[in-house]
């Protein structure tokens, strides 16, 4: 089996305008794609309404074929909501890569060399799409606890994320990460300017009786370097799935009383993807008006030139939540003149809307040209000039 992947113009980030749902594809020098979340609809690449972005037909062209076969090099759900796995069933390929079939290449079904399972989406799946997903990853993890031959080829591969209340996974601890750690391997790769800072999951939540999947969301760190020795991040974007105050709040104690919010420089963002579709839970709970500091202060992290990306429905100024016009109000305060809010329904317009797209330059991110596909090509806006393309090495 050939690896075709082949090195980019520029890393990016695209970010799908998926009405209030998450689909972010990570593009990385080498063309190595990283796909956060998804939602589509089984027949979304047959749609012919300007106001619906074709979300499957872009990811299908900017994502890469192995064997004239559809791949993502890593899968990651955050956490199992309908509106974060929407049409996982019905698009990506679950089963023995082996036998990926014509049929399933006629169905253009999305391997997944790897996925990033948290045990605590195993704990309280809830609609078809979150079951499949749970099916696959027990189907590669028992793989791994046999000991299988093929158990980490490319289809088959599997990192478990966070801690289980169970203790079901245990003896798999050698396939985990967890809160403080960085990974730095993605699809059996080495990265030397790509890195992942885990957040969340956090232990504390499996025993609380207000868990639910929004508080059990992957959070990360995204970091790029312009080159393999730079000691500086060029780009740091944040994503937090569904992730509400009192799960920010622990991230800030946590990273800050581990001395991560310096050597690490863990908790600053220069893009910054909006919890829960700009709802008002990152600030504070639904019934209190009044933003919480430690969420204050989780937004003045943000580097020079940040960027807020709402991935939600248009926000107006209605009863909504998500999305909700007061959370947008505080975000673009903290913004200020340094950086820019984004609402994906809208971008470029409401009438036909596209991705979000960063190109990862060593300046910092800049926005794409739009009708880009794949990673952007070309770099305008963000940070003035475009900068220097980033390479790999």
């Amino acid at each position: 089996m050939l690896d075709r992947r082949c090195k980019v113009p520029n890393p990016s980030i695209k970010y799908y305008a998926v009405n209030n749902g998450d689909m972010s594809l990570i593009t990385l020098a080498d063309g190595t794609r990283i796909l956060i979340d998804c939602k589509l609809t089984k027949q979304s690449d047959e749609s012919e309404d300007p106001k619906i972005h074709d979300a499957k037909k872009d990811l299908l062209n900017s994502i890469q074929k192995r064997d004239n076969n559809y791949y993502v090099d890593v899968f990651i759900l955050t956490h199992g909501d309908k509106d974060h796995c929407h049409g996982f069933k019905d698009n990506f390929y679950q089963g023995d890569p082996a036998k990926y079939s014509k049929a399933d290449r006629d169905k253009n079904l999305i391997i997944m060399d790897t996925m990033w399972f948290s045990p605590m989406i195993a704990e309280q799946y809830t609609n078809d799409d979150e079951d499949a997903h749970q099916q696959e990853a027990e189907r590669r993890l028992d793989l791994h606890r046999r000991n299988h031959p093929d158990k980490d080829k490319p289809g088959n591969r599997i990192k478990i994320i966070g801690y289980d209340s169970s203790k079901e996974y245990q003896d798999l601890n050698h396939m985990r990460a967890v809160p403080g750690d960085i990974v730095t391997r993605f699809n059996d790769r080495d990265q030397t300017t790509f890195s992942i800072f885990i957040h969340a999951p956090f232990k504390i939540k499996l025993d609380s009786p207000d868990k639910d999947k929004n508080s059990a969301s992957i959070v990360f760190q995204a970091r790029f370097k312009a080159y393999s020795w730079s000691t500086d991040f060029c780009c740091l974007a944040m994503f937090g799935g569904d992730s509400d105050h009192t799960t920010w709040a622990e991230i800030l104690d946590r990273t800050k009383r581990y001395g991560n919010d310096k050597k690490e420089v863990a908790l600053n963002w220069h893009l910054f993807l909006a919890p829960h579709h700009c709802s008002w839970t990152f600030f504070n709970e639904t019934s209190d008006p009044e933003p919480q500091s430690t969420s204050l202060e989780v937004l003045d992290y943000a580097q020079k030139g940040a960027w807020i990306i709402a991935s939600s429905k248009k926000i107006v100024n209605d009863d909504d939540n998500p999305p909700s016009a007061k959370a947008k109000k505080q975000y673009v305060a903290k913004l200020e003149s340094s950086g820019k809010f984004l609402n994906t329904a809208v971008e470029p317009s409401e009438s036909a809307p596209e991705p979000i797209v960063f190109d990862i330059t060593a300046n910092g991110p800049a926005r794409a040209p739009r009708k880009s596909t794949g990673s952007a090509s070309g770099s305008a806006g963000g940070f003035g000039a475009a900068g220097t393309i980033i390479t790999q090495g």
